[in-house]
């Protein structure tokens, strides 16, 4: 029965690896859909107005707003979304080391993963290229909002102010993102997901047969293939 739970564990960790996997380009792609959208609607008001017009740098400063907090949501579930991959890695990765021992143990040339002490940031993953692409598509809009509203406020010193604004946003993002994401990672999921709850303790619960209770849980041994990003 141990092993049945396990293999229906092991199959439906790596259909929820798939969809978060999936999931991950998704919200780039839709994320591309919007910023080139806004571009192009930004274009079409500058070419209605014929020159660069108070009211064009207004719509600009708008838009470039809306589009900046947009990116800023869109960033942080692809964050959320990467913790969750990492830890249905881990259990993938666990059940996998468990059955490698216990079960399959004239298996002796395995070639896939085990590992389940990886860290949710790595920047050779691709995920991690996809948040930096998408951090980087933020902070450009930050700085395009910034530099429509100085021209509003009839402010404009060149691009110096834009570009402040771009360097502090992407390293925010940047750098939070990989602080949350270390840090997370080195929690189990329910401490991870759940901060509000504390530190989980595994309760007792008795086997169908009547036997002894034994701890729920699984020790602590989080699993799941890094062959992911």
């Amino acid at each position: 029965m141990n092993s049945e739970y396990l293999i229906k564990e092991y199959e439906l960790c790596f259909e929820q690896l798939r969809f978060y996997d999936t999931r991950q380009e998704e919200l780039l792609k839709y994320l591309a859909t919007l910023t080139s959208a806004v571009a192009t609607a930004q274009f079409a008001i500058l070419k209605a107005f014929g020159t660069s017009t108070t009211e064009f740098f207004g719509a600009q400063a708008f838009l470039s707003l809306v589009v900046f907090v947009a990116s800023v949501l869109l960033f942080l579930m692809m964050l959320q979304n990467r913790l969750y991959f990492v830890f249905i890695a881990r259990q993938l990765n666990a059940i996998r080391g468990h059955m490698l021992k216990t079960v399959a143990t004239d298996f002796l040339n395995n070639q896939l993963y085990t590992s389940t002490g990886f860290s949710a940031f790595k920047w050779s993953s691709v995920h991690s290229m996809q948040l930096l692409g998408a951090s980087l598509i933020s902070s450009l809009f930050a700085a395009a909002s910034t530099f429509g509203l100085l021209n509003v406020l009839g402010l404009s010193g060149g691009y110096s102010g834009p570009a402040l604004v771009f360097l502090a946003i992407w390293a925010a993002e940047v750098i939070g993102g990989a602080a949350y994401l270390k840090d997370a990672s080195k929690k189990t999921a329910d401490e991870a997901i759940h901060p509000e709850r504390g530190p989980t303790k595994p309760e007792p619960c008795a086997p169908p047969n009547g036997g002894p209770a034994t701890p729920s849980g699984n020790s602590g041994a989080q699993v799941g293939p890094p062959s992911v990003s």
